[in-house]
């Protein structure tokens, strides 16, 4: 190793540990090496799921840039060991960085806001879904390529929804 090398923080994290809580301060970023972690919105009482990762993810970068709440919070879900990436360091690598790359990097951390706010809005309207609804969308698209499935489903899913539901209505009055 190079003398004056900087050496990374690993942290262990056991299963259902919730590393960033959302609405709380957050200084850092983490880089999954081993295991699994699971992003949430909390709605009441509930938790929805937003998204799952695994190794090679990193998680927590708008952090190391933006000094504000989290918006959505992460859990380990089985025994996870990441790389932990503080904003005093990152600062410290951005500071010796050309002027351009500071402008890249506030565009690229606007994409990245853009985009959780995007896939948490999604989350929850999935779970507010029937589990018929994705059940009959499920098999109404078998078949179909990946890169249209999604496309698809994204157009139909609203209108089958609204179809179970009346449906169900329908079934109760009876």
């Amino acid at each position: 190793m190079q003398k004056g090398a900087d050496v990374l923080e690993r942290s262990c994290l056991p299963a259902g540990k919730v590393f960033i809580k959302e609405g709380e301060e957050n200084a850092r970023a983490y880089m999954v090496q081993v295991g699994e972690i699971v992003s949430f919105k909390m709605d009441g009482d509930r938790k929805i799921e937003v998204e799952r990762l695994g190794p090679g993810s990193i998680v927590g970068e708008r952090h190391l840039a933006m000094d504000e709440p989290a918006i959505i919070s992460y859990e380990a879900v089985e025994a996870t060991t990441v790389v932990v990436i503080t904003r005093q360091e990152f600062q410290k690598l951005l500071t010796k960085s050309d002027k351009r790359i500071k402008t890249v990097l506030n565009y690229a951390l606007e994409k990245i806001r853009a985009y959780e706010r995007q896939s948490m809005t999604k989350a929850v309207k999935n779970a507010e879904m029937d589990e018929t609804t994705h059940a009959l969308v499920q098999g109404l698209l078998k078949g179909i390529s990946d890169d249209k499935k999604k496309q698809y489903e994204d157009a139909i899913l609203p209108h089958v929804n609204g179809m179970v539901k009346a449906l169900k209505d329908v079934k109760k009055k009876d």
